[in-house]
């Protein structure tokens, strides 16, 4: 009778259990932890995947944007000021090719 209270006492403790599982919860928290640093360690990566994509776009934005500008400033209405004000003229004729023969 005695040790049935004494079972029934311990029972009451929502813990009773602990001492003898300890080493599987032990186990189970170890593999929790070893889970969220994974998913933290693979969100890091996935957000600075998004910022280099982001900064590549920009870079990108900018290498056409800049393109442009030295497309515009080649062109021929572009440089004939340029070429007006140093006294320099573009030919009106194409170039002539002068063909050299080898000498044997």
């Amino acid at each position: 009778m005695r040790k049935a209270i004494k079972t029934f006492y311990l029972r009451l403790n929502p813990f009773y259990w602990l001492p003898k599982h300890v080493s599987l919860l032990l186990y189970i928290a170890f593999w929790i932890i070893i889970y969220v640093a994974t998913q933290y360690r693979a969100e890091i990566k996935v957000r600075e995947l998004h910022r280099l994509r982001k900064a590549l776009s920009e870079k990108r934005a900018e290498y056409l944007q800049l393109n442009a500008n030295v497309s515009q400033k080649r062109s021929y209405s572009a440089l004939k000021p340029a070429l007006d004000s140093l006294g320099l003229y573009l030919p009106e004729e194409p170039p002539i090719f002068l063909s050299l023969q080898k000498n044997e």
